[in-house]
């Protein structure tokens, strides 16, 4: 049980010892606005220092109680529908009658230690406190939910920076590898005697690969006809090396051309597919790319899939290893840009066919 709870303060956005910080700080800031207008106003009766404090104190130390209920709220109004938002509204008015009624009745505590005095916890000045004092709570708690949003926007915009700059250069690192650039050179160096037309077609794809990269390397998102050129690109050039034992399709749905997809997220699919399918096969290997639109009944919402197949020389001793860093990004990247509305899926269907499917929601 202290484990589970410790858990949660530790996943706030901001850190329990801030929040503390920052409610000590904004309790001196009423414990001085409650004694100016006690100058002002020239009340008949002395200012308690100690009574005003530990009542504000108290006060906004039992937020900073309530903390992870409050960001656990925060959360449900992140996805905004009718659901959510009577769930947050609900929220809310739990919160906020729990705050009032632990505050009043801590107040009741320090004024009967103070004058003796202790009100009737069911009578009417009590309902009256709780009700009136419900009110600033309530605000109170909408600029809590307001901090807690802005501190997760925040730290989530820093995670997807961080997941950019390095896809990015996971990117630069993949095309630019010795490995496959020296290869390419080597055979378009091969062919311009003999196939002087094809090595042109070769150094202009290549030179297309290079120029992508330098084009859309500060782009998060890009059209899925930008990253579908840009794999057309690596694919004929990689075709032009493989002639024997690739045969790649393409089934696109044209009005899925224009729509958003964070930049290089089918790429590394791509890459895996000649990387583990196509160079171990000695012949009639084969990719599929189909990107379509559909209903999904999982995520209740027209979606958008993009799909690659390939073929797997089940003769070939050596199963494919090495692909779960790269799907492991992948799906960490899909998190970072659609939260859970996404769907992941890579896995052989048969021993010869292994296949990847991403499905995403709509972004125009």
């Amino acid at each position: 049980m202290k484990k589970s709870i410790t858990y949660y303060y530790k996943n706030l956005p901001i850190n329990i010892w801030k929040l503390l910080i920052f409610s000590f700080v904004v309790s001196v800031f009423f414990i001085l606005k409650q004694y100016i207008n006690h100058i002002i106003n020239e009340y008949n009766y002395s200012f308690s220092w100690l009574l005003v404090s530990t009542k504000i104190v108290l006060n906004y130390l039992l937020w900073v109680l309530l903390a992870p209920l409050i960001y656990t709220l925060t959360k449900t109004f992140q996805k905004i529908n009718v659901k959510r938002i009577l769930q947050f509204l609900i929220g809310c008015l739990l919160l906020v009658v729990l705050h009032q009624l632990l505050s009043s009745r801590a107040d009741d505590v320090i004024n009967y230690f103070a004058n003796g005095y202790l009100k009737t916890f069911f009578g009417h000045n009590s309902t009256v406190v709780i009700v009136i004092g419900s009110f600033s709570s309530f605000i109170e708690l909408l600029v809590i939910i307001a901090i807690f949003m802005a501190m997760d926007y925040q730290k989530k915009y820093l995670i997807n920076q961080k997941a950019l700059i390095a896809s990015q250069l996971n990117a630069l690192r993949m095309q630019l590898q010795p490995h496959f650039l020296f290869n390419t050179l080597h055979s378009i160096a091969s062919m311009i005697d003999i196939d002087t037309k094809n090595a042109q077609k070769m150094l202009s794809k290549l030179g297309a690969l290079l120029r992508h990269i330098l084009e859309y390397d500060a782009e998060q998102m890009v059209t899925v006809k930008d990253e579908l050129n840009f794999i057309k690109d690596y694919l004929d050039l990689e075709q032009e090396r493989y002639r024997d034992r690739i045969t790649i399709s393409y089934n696109i749905a044209e009005e899925a051309m224009q729509l958003k997809i964070p930049n290089m997220i089918f790429q590394p699919l791509v890459e895996n597919a000649v990387k583990y399918g196509i160079i171990p096969t000695v012949d009639d290997g084969e990719i599929k790319i189909n990107i379509q639109l559909e209903h999904n009944t999982t995520l209740q919402e027209n979606t958008l899939v993009l799909e690659i197949s390939n073929t797997y020389n089940v003769n070939n001793l050596t199963k494919p290893a090495g692909t779960g860093t790269g799907l492991l990004n992948i799906k960490k990247r899909l998190k970072q840009f659609y939260g859970d509305q996404f769907l992941f899926n890579a896995d052989f269907k048969t021993p010869e066919l292994y296949n990847a499917k991403i499905t995403l929601p709509i972004i125009e």
